[in-house]
């Protein structure tokens, strides 16, 4: 049996927290596809859980009962015993209490089970990604952006927590309203920020090498300014609430850009999402959690606040 490390069990807590933001449609499908279920639960004994789960996350051994309350993740478990290196080999299910409540379904819940389901049956398939460049698994094993790139092309898709320390450039590049126009707000980003034209950065052509790419998003980040990236965002969404929304993140030292997809579906209002993406996002950091796709993409499940 295999447990994660401090950093692991850390991430996966952030799921107890209200996310900023979370894509209930994506969040479906991928709880469909991963969870699998054949029907949908109208109620449930409470504190059905995968022993081998709670030992992956936890490295905990029971001696008798314990309570897991609504959820696994929610910290309610109480262990008796001592923490144990044991490996099992056998996966067994626990039921903590009797009653039966109906079914809390939200997509944070959903998210919850998504990562049980990872946890259960798939732990390296989750990742923990630093600005840094820095990736690791469940259990502690380091990758490289390489990794990143080539693990990322297998199923299922990595399920990954992504740390944005405070400081790092969170860069609008484009998005789409719910009224249909579309901005790419990185060129209104970069007339703001190199008043003349001919300095302006230029994204290189499709045959372009890594490194003039990585010359690009460098050039990008170290002009960056969280109050003019906000407003832009601001004024691209005097159209309408955005359907989708795309970012890009140094990770690195290189000068790669990890790209964020984000679909807020016309659900939020544009200046507290501009001001917690990018303003407060870069003061005081920011954690996302989503799934990986090849070139560092990540399909942003949900946001989460410092």
């Amino acid at each position: 049996m295999t447990t994660g490390d401090e950093k692991a069990q850390k991430r996966l807590q952030w799921l107890l927290d209200a996310p900023l933001f979370i894509d209930e449609a994506l969040t479906a499908r991928l709880f469909d596809a991963v969870v699998r279920p054949s029907y949908e639960v109208q109620s449930r004994e409470v504190g059905q859980v995968s022993e081998t789960a709670r030992r992956r996350l936890l490295g905990g051994e029971a001696e008798a009962g314990y309570d897991l309350g609504l959820s696994f993740l929610t910290g309610a478990l109480k262990l008796r015993g001592q923490i144990s290196g044991e490996r099992e080999t056998t996966d067994k299910d626990t039921a903590s209490t009797k009653r039966t409540e109906v079914r809390v379904d939200t997509a944070g819940r959903r998210l919850e089970e998504i990562a049980l389901v990872y946890l259960s049956n798939h732990p390296d398939r989750i990742v923990f990604i630093d600005a840094d460049g820095t990736a690791s698994t469940f259990d502690g094993k380091r990758l490289s952006l390489q990794d990143l790139e080539a693990a990322a092309e297998d199923p299922p898709r990595m399920l990954a927590f992504v740390d944005i320390p405070r400081n790092t450039p969170v860069i609008p590049m484009a998005c789409e309203c719910e009224s249909g126009a579309t901005a790419r707000l990185y060129e209104t980003y970069i007339a703001q920020q190199w008043p003349q034209e001919a300095e302006r950065p230029v994204y290189p052509p499709d045959g372009a090498g890594q490194d003039e790419r990585r010359a690009y998003w460098s050039a990008l980040a170290a002009r960056f300014s969280s109050r003019v990236g906000m407003e832009v965002i601001e004024a691209a969404g005097a159209g309408g609430r955005f359907g989708w929304i795309d970012f890009r993140v140094p990770i690195g030292g290189a000068g790669d850009a990890m790209h964020l997809h984000l679909v807020p579906g016309g659900k939020y209002y544009t200046g507290v999402f501009a001001y917690n993406m990018v303003r407060r996002g870069y003061r005081q950091g920011i954690r996302m959690v989503g799934t990986l796709k090849a070139g560092i993409d990540l399909n942003v499940l949900a946001v989460f606040d410092r």
